[in-house]
């Protein structure tokens, strides 16, 4: 079975180098793995920002959850690691609950587990993106040297790559500076593809981040910073992501990744919860695929019964495309 991405990236063995083909992504919708912490058990349920660390003392819950995405019909897997660098871990390594070294080990056992899955289940026919995010510490207000995150990042995604992730996905900025430095750091430490997605949640449309990043804006600082994908992802307004995924496609010719949460949260006395049934979420495919995306995931809220359903939304949405063009 030939490996999905194959269509998208063409990998040189010769020097290791994944090289994105333009003239292939447009026929080709793939599926990406959901919230993996919306499938652990409910007694091993982590806080924000513990998740990373499930990586390290929780692997069989990690590896698991992967594993049903997997049979749910991912294509993708995310790795659980978005916080794990030094700035967004800088309370936990300062009180000495964590070393650099295990916050390292955090990515590459990411990844590693996310592997695992992969060759449980599928063997060479899904992949493994490694995932870095943002940090509370803001560059537009000073809170953070650009150093600092530069290096932070670096470090990640190296540790990311030598787990053995296929791409690198910089996902849920708000700020573009942030970003576009993550991007670049990224692409200066390894030679595999980097997508760049922000959050956009704000402005009367909600086509703006927080930080008020509109969509061209931010697609002309990626494309500057050498990504080979956008996205948006994980937006409180699920309902405009096709819109974001429309402005997008107008302003760029890359390929777009989208994560949409299990509707919008609803808050009661705990956490958010998230109430689309997995039929509702599928029903979000075709409208996301006739703007332009192409790797279609979910956000919060997402378990694998929602990608599973996703999946054959895919799989009908392409054999009727096919039957209208043969």
């Amino acid at each position: 079975m030939p490996r999905p991405l194959d269509s998208l990236w063409r990998t040189d063995i010769r020097d290791a180098i994944v090289t994105f083909v333009s003239a292939d992504y447009r026929s080709t919708i793939l599926i990406a793995a959901g919230d993996v912490s919306a499938e652990f058990p409910a007694k091993d349920r982590l806080a924000p920002g513990l998740l990373e660390q499930a990586n390290l003392r929780a692997p069989d819950i990690v590896r698991d959850a992967a594993v049903r995405f997997l049979d749910g019909g991912a294509d993708i897997l995310v790795t659980l690691t978005d916080g794990a660098n030094e700035v967004a871990k800088a309370e936990w390594l300062d009180s000495g609950e964590l070393t650099a070294e295990q916050v390292i080990a955090m990515n590459r056992r990411g990844v590693e587990l996310c592997r695992d899955a992969v060759d449980a289940r599928r063997g060479s026919a899904a992949f493994v993106f490694g995932a870095i995010g943002p940090v509370e510490a803001l560059m537009t207000l000073g809170e953070i040297s650009a150093d600092a995150l530069r290096s932070a990042y670096a470090m990640q995604a190296e540790a990311l790559v030598t787990g053995g992730a296929d791409a690198v996905f910089c996902r849920s900025f708000t700020e573009i500076q942030t970003l576009r430095l993550a991007v670049e750091a990224v692409k200066k430490v390894a030679k595999v593809p980097v997508i760049g997605s922000m959050t956009f949640d704000a402005g009367a449309d909600y086509t703006e981040t927080v930080m008020g990043v509109s969509v061209p804006s931010a697609c002309a600082e990626l494309v500057a910073a050498g990504v080979d994908g956008v996205g948006c992802d994980r937006s409180t307004f699920p309902d405009s992501a096709a819109s974001v995924v429309s402005l997008l496609h107008d302003s760029c010719d890359l390929p777009i990744w989208v994560e949409v949460n299990a509707g919008q949260p609803e808050f009661g006395e705990s956490s958010p919860t998230y109430p689309e049934t997995p039929e509702q979420f599928a029903a979000r495919l075709e409208p996301l695929a006739v703007a332009g995306a192409r790797f279609i995931g979910g956000g919060l809220g997402v378990t694998a019964a929602h990608i599973a359903a996703l999946a054959a939304a895919r799989d009908r949405y392409l054999q009727k495309a096919k039957r209208r063009d043969p």
